[in-house]
């Protein structure tokens, strides 16, 4: 389950909310208040699938994961994962609070071989478990969603991969050893990615792009960036932006609509968040003065 369309066909209630518009790249999340159901009986799941249930919300599950079945009581922030090509079958009979995240096969297989260089990878499926890292990118994820992405596409996807490589620690057979690194991106490459991100400041930058700049993997690229830079890859973009709109702001004929659009933002609102909260006046003040 990618898409939207794709995650009905196993809960046909509409989810409150999703990532479909979002556009984050292999990675998707749909949050459900789905009431009583019994999934079709053992469906393919094409997709790696973390169920991570509201803290608030306990409802008596049954579940079967390839030959493994149980029966038991699952909320309070507890965590399901069930790997890809796994048939699965689920049935409660309350209302259940969740967030479904699902990443596509290729993420993972490719997240494993640049952080370990193994070709090979085996996930375990998980009934009941708690994991504070997951629990909170999950969190961060869907308050993202909620708040209409105002950080861009960017912040979603670097958490997206962040969680992706948290399941390859927490759920894999053979758990890859992440190396570290202390140094930071070399200097050339900084400037080749900030070069990027100023010649593409209007547009939708993706963290792939950003990665493929400078050629490493996404999760590597994300944490070298932020050794050499202190802020995050969205963090710096939204700076730059920022940084931008302060500048077409000194043309006082200019609509502040098209100020957000010619620095990249989505919406005025959106704009408007970050240059208060850099600034510290809104971007209307800041024309008038």
């Amino acid at each position: 389950m990618t898409k939207l369309e794709d995650s009905t066909k196993v809960l046909p209630h509409p989810p409150l909310l999703n990532s479909h518009s979002a556009g984050w790249n292999e990675v998707f999340l749909a949050y459900y208040h789905h009431p009583g159901y019994e999934t079709p009986i053992e469906h393919l799941m094409t997709q790696h699938v973390l169920d991570v249930t509201d803290r608030s919300n306990c409802v008596e599950h049954e579940r079967r994961v390839g030959d493994r079945y149980q029966s038991y009581w699952f909320g309070n922030g507890e965590i399901a994962f069930c790997p890809a090509n796994t048939l699965h079958w689920a049935v409660w009979q309350q209302e259940a609070r969740f967030t479904l995240i699902t990443f596509a096969p290729q993420l993972l297989a490719r997240l494993a071989t640049e952080c370990t260089g193994r070709d090979r990878l085996e996930l375990i499926p998980r009934f009941q478990f708690v994991d504070p890292v997951i629990q909170q990118l999950a969190s961060a994820l869907k308050a993202d969603l909620q708040t209409g992405c105002p950080a861009g596409r960017i912040y979603g996807e670097s958490l997206g991969v962040a969680l992706a490589v948290h399941l390859l620690i927490t759920c894999s057979t053979l758990p890859p050893k992440i190396s570290t690194y202390s140094d930071g991106l070399p200097q050339y490459k900084l400037q080749q990615v900030t070069d990027y991100i100023q010649a593409h400041l209007n547009l939708e930058i993706k963290l792939s792009d950003l990665a493929r700049t400078v050629g490493m993997s996404q999760y590597y690229f994300c944490r070298l960036f932020k050794q050499s830079t202190g802020m995050s890859p969205h963090q710096y973009l939204i700076r730059l932006r920022v940084e931008r709109a302060k500048q077409l702001l000194r043309q006082p004929d200019l609509a502040i609509a098209d100020v957000a659009f010619q620095c990249g933002f989505s919406h005025q609102s959106h704009l408007s968040c970050h240059f208060r909260r850099l600034v510290g006046v809104s971007p209307k003040t800041f024309q008038q003065q």
